[in-house]
């Protein structure tokens, strides 16, 4: 991991941009980030610039200080912290904020994130701030609601009992909330409580001063800390995830045409909205009729029997394989469609049918719909909901595969279906502006998903759904700075991912493989016929040794992966003598053979 590296007495942990990340104690994680946040009253995280820094950094200790300064529209807002780790294995963070002027919030203040491999299924003692407590469990499903209210302290123990920790907040109330429901790999303390009312005014001169401590006992040695990543993998292969594109476009020139062939997509998704304006939609259908080109098909609509419009137009549905039911003003499926399920089979003979939600996977797991009659449950994911830096986005990639494993354990027996897959948020469904405009376009995107980093992410998002046995994965937009592709001085530019997907797309299967340190270094394994390739992923910008499993020890034949402008090269890589291991390259991506 990137960032200036500390320790705390026994604790190592990174500094990095205002917040403090990867507290560990040896190879055990303990906290995975410490950091404050200020969200404005549609939820959107706003950014914080940093002056005054100053860290002084010793063996076993170190002291930091800067001044926080956001500054976004009516929202200014200026905060002074402190952070503090002591040779005890205590760190402190203080927090001292003063409002510039006024402006609306739904959020000041600390967030604590634990990460869900080493808590899952741990027991933690909550302290309110009367001096009572209670003695939970950090959940194993994703949790739709809050599991943990009214926090003042937590009490808990990891490694099987080898280390105690605590954490105690000052100048707020907490809770706890799973933050798998967006993707992020971690269980989210914060402050303030959902069952307060908002959003706050907050008015110019407002003082909000906070106080997060973290304490360690350690009662038992643990794993020694830095060592290589292990890849582990298990024998039996599955099946890959079936693979979509969004087209967001008519393919007019024969090169879109051409990459499409080039990606070869099991199934094109067409955005369908029966209450609007949908002429571009049914070219799109048109064309892939023409194409023979299998469609999932996105129906949007509030009628309450769309069906009767729906035969009139049943010629463009020849190739609908897949239909996902949707409302245009309801966050989940409308219980009416649903019931139409009879009516839709008719026009729709060759489609499954899903209800779910076009936003995150909270809105489907905080929901009650009776799919007893459809083929499977559908949401979407994007990885930029909470946090944005790179390391914040290679969090969420673990996370993925528990959406799917709880969206099945809810719904047994039926198909889980993920689209889209979004580099950013395309619309936001938490936005609390009284005259904003439901599934209203955002218009982000991130240069990242044109880049190594947004071909190793699909990568690894395409493992961890295929591992979880996702019934279908749709990745981005066709064209555009959200695509697969974009046009430059009218030539077709193939962004690093679609390069990649062409060097895949012939494999079928997925060998379910594992990494002790998954956000140092990742690792997938494809097969087809005769053939298998491991591919991994280092995400840091240092070399990573990583050991081998059976099968690719005394595999000599390593090369990395390459990404220019217009094309993608295979560069040899030298094996040294410790055949049961390789060094990566920073920010890589290697494949190993059979």
């Amino acid at each position: 991991m990137d960032g200036i590296e500390l320790k705390a007495g026994p604790l190592d942990l990174v500094y990095q941009d205002g917040f403090i990340r990867c507290i560990k104690l040896g190879d055990l994680e303990i906290i995975r980030m410490i950091n404050h946040a200020l969200r404005d009253q549609n939820w959107g995280t706003i950014p914080m610039k940093i002056r005054e820094e100053k860290i002084e950094k010793g063996e076993d200790r170190f002291l930091l200080t800067y001044t926080g300064r956001y500054d976004h529209g009516p929202v200014q807002f200026e905060v002074k912290c402190r952070i503090e780790g002591s040779p005890d294995g205590r760190v402190s963070f203080d927090y001292q904020g003063i409002a510039l002027g006024n402006f609306k919030r739904n959020r000041i203040g600390f967030t604590v994130l634990h990460p869900i491999r080493d808590y899952e299924g741990e027991k933690v003692t909550i302290v309110h701030p009367d001096g009572s407590s209670v003695e939970r469990v950090f959940p194993k499903w994703i949790s739709p609601h809050q599991p943990f209210l009214n926090i003042k302290e937590m009490h808990w123990t990891l490694g099987n009992g080898s280390v105690a920790g605590s954490l105690a907040f000052e100048g707020e109330v907490f809770e706890t909330e799973d933050q798998r429901n967006w993707t992020d790999a971690s269980y989210k303390t914060y402050c303030t409580p959902l069952g307060l009312p908002f959003p706050v005014d907050v008015r110019q001169g407002d003082r909000i001063i906070q106080k997060v401590t973290l304490t360690l006992t350690q009662h038992a040695p643990v794993p020694e800390g830095k060592t290589a990543a292990r890849i582990s993998m298990q024998d039996e292969p599955v099946e890959l995830t079936k693979f979509g594109i969004l087209l967001n476009e008519l393919p007019a020139a024969v090169s879109e045409k051409s990459v499409i062939h080039e990606l070869a997509p099991d199934y094109l998704r067409v955005e369908f909205d029966l209450d609007h304006d949908f002429s571009a939609a049914l070219d799109m259908l048109r064309w892939a009729v023409k194409m023979e080109t299998p469609v999932e098909l996105c129906l949007f609509t509030d009628r309450e029997n769309p069906i009767k419009q729906l035969r009139e137009l049943k010629e463009y549905f020849s190739t609908v394989r897949k239909l996902l039911l949707l409302g245009n003003r309801r966050i989940t499926t409308p219980v009416g469609l649903i019931d139409l399920e009879d009516e839709f089979r008719k026009v729709f003979p060759d489609a499954d049918l899903y209800a779910g939600t076009d936003a995150f996977f909270t809105e489907l797991n905080r929901s009650s719909l009776d799919i007893s009659g459809l083929d499977g449950v559908t949401y979407s994911v994007n990885p930029q909901v909470h946090a944005f830096d790179d390391q914040s986005l290679v969090e969420t990639l673990e996370a993925q595969n528990h959406t799917v494993s709880t969206a099945r354990h809810k719904y047994p027996g039926k198909k889980v279906n993920v689209s889209p897959v979004t580099f950013r948020t395309r619309w936001n469904p938490n936005a609390t502006e009284v005259n904003g405009k439901f599934r209203q376009p955002t218009g982000n995107s991130d240069a990242r998903q044109f880049e190594f980093f947004g071909a190793c992410w699909f990568l690894i998002s395409f493992k961890y759904l295929s591992e979880s046995r996702a019934a279908g994965a749709t990745y981005f937009e066709l064209t555009g700075e959200n695509g697969w592709l974009k046009f430059k001085n009218t030539q077709v530019v193939k962004s690093p991912a679609c390069l990649l997907r062409q060097q895949i797309k012939d494999y079928t299967h997925i060998v379910p493989c594992s990494s002790s340190h998954p956000l140092v270094v990742d690792a997938v394994c494809l097969k087809k016929a005769g053939k298998a390739m491991l591919l991994l992923v280092n995400w840091t910008g240092r070399h990573q040794r990583v050991l081998l499993p059976d099968g690719y020890k005394s595999v000599k034949k390593a090369q990395r992966w390459e990404f220019s402008e217009r094309d993608l090269q295979l560069v040899p890589v030298p094996k040294d003598a410790k055949e049961d291991s390789l060094d990566l390259w920073p920010r890589s991506l290697t494949v190993l053979e059979q």
